[in-house]
């Protein structure tokens, strides 16, 4: 069942703003993902500013926050449900440009460029991550329910590749200790970030109850 339909002509103006806001979130967290993943991983300088994106987000997150009050304070029953899951779900879109500087950070303690078989393994799960932005994106935009729940089973399956690869690198004996705590800490870091595009569209795939929960429809199969 749909909770709401981003297109939907008789949304309040409001809840219509914060939903474009929450998009525009999600672009500039994977722009961010993007570059913080390539300066880790292909040994490029930032190609952006992530400071000043995650400031953008910032600002973002708070002007979502204040008209979804706003617009709950003169019609609170006017779609309720959706302003509470605005409410909910912009944090993890927040998160997500958090993150993404994060790794950054963690790419500048590296004492040398970073290559090898255990760069490339991190790399085939970013690619992963980087495609979940625009599909988490577009089934939020529409709605889309079983588009949603592909995106949370892919999340579900990073999940368990990240783990691994996060227990192989522990017993590893090829790389330096410096570089095992920068692609340690750099993999634990997109493994969350799929956690929280997840978050973002169990909005539409889950009931407000089990929102940032597992998928439980592989359980009825």
């Amino acid at each position: 069942m749909k909770l709401f339909n981003f297109l939907s002509d008789s949304r309040p103006p409001l809840v219509e703003q914060s939903l474009e806001d929450l998009g525009a979130m999600i672009d500039d967290a994977s722009a961010m993902f993007a570059a913080a993943t390539t300066y880790l991983l292909d040994n490029e300088a930032l190609a952006v500013d992530l400071s000043a994106m995650d400031e953008e987000i910032n600002a973002y997150e708070q002007k979502i926050r204040r008209a979804v009050i706003e617009h709950i304070a003169v019609d609170p029953r006017d779609e309720l449900t959706l302003s509470l899951l605005l409410i909910s779900i912009v944090q993890d879109a927040e998160r997500c440009g958090d993150l993404a500087k994060s790794i950054a950070k963690a790419a500048a303690l590296a004492d040398a460029p970073r290559m090898g078989p255990h760069v490339e393994a991190l790399r085939t799960i970013r690619d992963r991550v980087q495609a979940l932005y625009p599909k988490a994106k577009s089934a939020f935009v529409t709605a889309n329910t079983a588009d949603a729940k592909a995106v949370m089973d892919e999340h579900d399956a990073l999940k368990k590749e990240v783990s691994g690869y996060l227990k192989q690198l522990a017993s590893a004996t090829d790389l330096s200790s410096n570089l095992a705590v920068v692609l340690g800490i750099s993999g634990r870091m997109i493994g969350r970030t799929s956690s929280h595009l997840s978050n973002i569209i169990s909005s539409v795939a889950m009931p407000f109850d089990q929102i940032r929960r597992s998928p439980t429809w592989g359980d009825d199969e």
